[in-house]
């Protein structure tokens, strides 16, 4: 992963090397051990990059990649170059080099900006093409290399983090106080607004094309049609999906040292761990996979360390074990609050700053995670619903039954009734109960302390309903995967996880997250997903040998879950501090965002009796206030926090 910058001036001859230089030193996380900056007239493109990253199988020894016309910046890792190449020769196009930036070069020739259908990998890019004077940037889909941009008609910047951007004497550091709302609301549908006027999002699996005065951005990657029956017979697909997984591990394995695993004692990393193991004993590789996992107290919910150790010792890897008492939920929140780009902060940044830590202390550079399985292997009761739609009143009576399902009316109707009923229903039944709404499916309430006419004024849930994923024609099921392959909110999650990963010297891969199983996962059965008492059937069936059986099996209780001890955090380790924040004046409230009377109501509420989406609205509201504070002065300094931690003096990161 690095940090990438470009800089297109229709209307300067010389879009300022000094200027480039100092939006790359406003990036120094993303990479400062080798930098190059690439000038042509009104094109400056540059990069900057850690020195282990210049290793095949990163973004590689080429900087600033220039030829034939081209020039193009990368923050890539592309897996499947055979399969490229073989493509490039057919059309009568060969890479010059090896390197991501050669290819997705040649992909360009070939192609044009249909390259990004052909690419599989995790990649942002910034290319040039001095023949058509055009700028050509694209994401992956999966989103965990970021790229945001300021479009000032004539002039177009790009760059990895939106605060590199206000480097640019052109941008603003004025506030949209929009999303900045949606940010302590918890709403993040929106897929193009920053907390900055200037600046906007490229989105995940979306391109940008800007061509003198204008600019064009599109999405290029949709997931295929989600299929809720058919398909081949059980055993069949669960052999295909080993194979489709091996192979995806074996992709992104570290192309030097050791690759670590992120291992919960769930079936997805779980699931990742043996396919890399069987992906090393068939190629008769002598690599290694290290497992780093986080141990939680006996009797807490997110213990599941019997678990993981029972799949490490099937495989004969020891664990490196992190004990979650050493990990604090916040951890110096203030000054990491003048280190981010934006208010939304990661819940959990603390434990994946600790797993990244972890893989360093085994002496890796590459970590897997098991990031798209509840995505792409379960579903939520929610099929319920399209059962009750369809008229199939006696499976919707055994799968009541068959998942142990009780609490009467109550329960059944939010799941199978309340999603069929239409919008407009849902409003009137708003207007009849005095307001209290029925919530549509997936949608999130709005915390109670978001002032209502803030909420008026500015169509706050309106435009969370808008940029939230549209219903198709299919089923509840169907549109409950495609919304979590496509909601913004995941995307955002993955980038952030792989930044503050790549600080601790980190590239995050998540091999479940690949194109191919994608596309392989949601042509099969809403069956294979939930059933009776089972979820994730086939991604289970699919590990049968390779993972202990009693792993395997069906679990009566969800494990590895961290509401305890995100409940412990709040009310009894960091309670002083956010009493502190929330009883001082409000940089919220100035904005006309918060009531600050109703949110110190509600956290007493919290102090009380707990609640875990009241205190995980509290945390996005707590992180936007100290954003926001951060801001107008007063906090740490980001090079203060980069100094104390350059000498050992960070607390709480294990």
């Amino acid at each position: 992963m690095s940090g990438i910058v470009g800089v297109i001036s229709a209307t300067e001859s010389d879009p300022g090397r000094a200027t480039v230089r100092r939006i790359l030193g406003r990036m120094s996380g993303r990479g400062g051990d080798h930098t190059d900056v690439w000038q042509n007239g009104e094109a400056c493109l540059a990069v900057a990059r850690h020195a282990w990253e210049l290793e095949a199988g990163f973004s590689g020894p080429a900087l600033v990649t220039a030829e034939a016309g081209l020039a193009i910046t990368v923050d890539a890792s592309l897996y499947y170059r055979d399969d490229l190449r073989r493509a490039l020769k057919r059309e009568g196009v060969r890479a010059s080099a090896d390197t991501p930036g050669h290819l997705i070069l040649a992909a360009y020739r070939a192609w044009g900006a249909q390259c990004v259908e052909r690419l599989e990998g995790d990649w942002a890019f910034i290319l040039w093409d001095s023949h058509e004077r055009r700028v050509f940037c694209a994401r992956d889909f999966g989103g965990r290399r970021p790229l945001f941009y300021a479009d000032f008609g004539g002039a177009l910047l790009v760059a990895s983090t939106a605060s590199a951007l206000l480097a640019h004497p052109r941008c603003s550091d004025e506030l949209n106080p929009v999303a900045v709302a949606a940010d302590a609301a918890g709403f993040f549908a929106e897929p193009h607004e920053t907390a900055h006027r200037d600046i906007r999002v490229l989105p995940a699996g979306w391109s940008l094309e800007h061509h003198h005065t204008w600019t064009r951005v599109s999405r290029h990657w949709s997931p295929p049609p989600v299929r809720e029956s058919g398909g081949s017979p059980f055993a069949e697909a669960a052999e295909h999906l080993r194979e489709l997984l091996t192979r995806s591990v074996a992709e992104r394995l570290s192309p030097q040292g050791p690759t670590s695993v992120w291992l919960s004692g769930g079936w997805d990393s779980t699931a990742v761990f043996a396919a890399g193991q069987k992906a090393l004993r068939e190629a008769n590789d002598a690599g290694h996979l290290h497992p780093v996992s986080i141990s939680y107290p006996p009797g807490d919910s997110g213990r599941e360390d019997e678990l993981i150790a029972a799949v490490a010792d099937h495989w004969g890897a020891p664990v490196h074990w992190l004990d979650i008492r050493n990990i604090s939920l916040l951890d110096r929140p203030e000054e990491r609050a003048a280190l981010r780009d934006e208010p939304f902060a990661h819940p959990f940044e603390t434990g994946n700053r600790a797993l990244a830590g972890g893989s360093r202390a085994v002496g890796a550079h590459v970590a897997f995670d098991g990031f798209g399985g509840d995505q792409l292997f379960q579903v939520s009761l929610v099929y319920l619903a399209d059962l009750f739609r369809n008229g199939r009143w006696v499976s919707l009576s055994r799968e009541w039954r068959q998942k142990g399902l009780n609490g009467g009316f109550r329960p059944f109707f939010r799941w199978a009734v309340q999603p069929v009923i239409p919008r407009p229903l849902l409003d009137m039944v708003k207007r009849v109960r005095g307001g209290r709404a029925l919530r549509g499916y997936l949608e999130r309430p709005v915390p109670e302390w978001i002032a209502p006419d803030f909420i008026r004024r500015h169509d706050l849930i309106e435009r969370e309903r808008l940029h939230a994923p549209t219903r198709t024609g299919r089923g509840h099921a169907a549109h409950e995967t495609n919304w979590y392959l496509t909601h913004p909110y995941y995307s955002r999650i993955a980038a952030r996880v792989c930044s503050f990963a790549l600080e601790e010297g980190v590239e995050l891969r998540a091999p479940l997250y690949d194109r191919r199983i994608i596309e392989f996962a949601v042509s099969r059965p809403v069956s294979e997903r939930s059933a009776g008492r089972e979820t994730k059937r086939l991604l289970r069936r699919s590990m049968h040998g390779l993972l202990p059986d009693h792993v395997l099996a069906p679990r009566s209780t969800r494990t590895g879950t961290t509401g305890r001890y995100l409940d412990h955090s709040l009310r009894k380790v960091h309670a002083p501090f956010l009493e502190t924040i929330f009883e001082a004046p409000l940089a919220l409230t100035e904005l006309g965002i918060v009531s600050a009377e109703v949110l110190r109501r509600r956290w007493r509420d919290f102090l009380r009796h707990g609640g875990g989406n009241l205190g995980m609205n509290l945390l996005f509201t707590l992180q936007t206030e100290l954003w926001l504070r951060a801001r107008q002065g007063g906090v740490t300094s980001a090079h203060d926090l980069s100094s104390a931690e350059a000498s050992g003096q960070t607390k709480g990161i294990g």
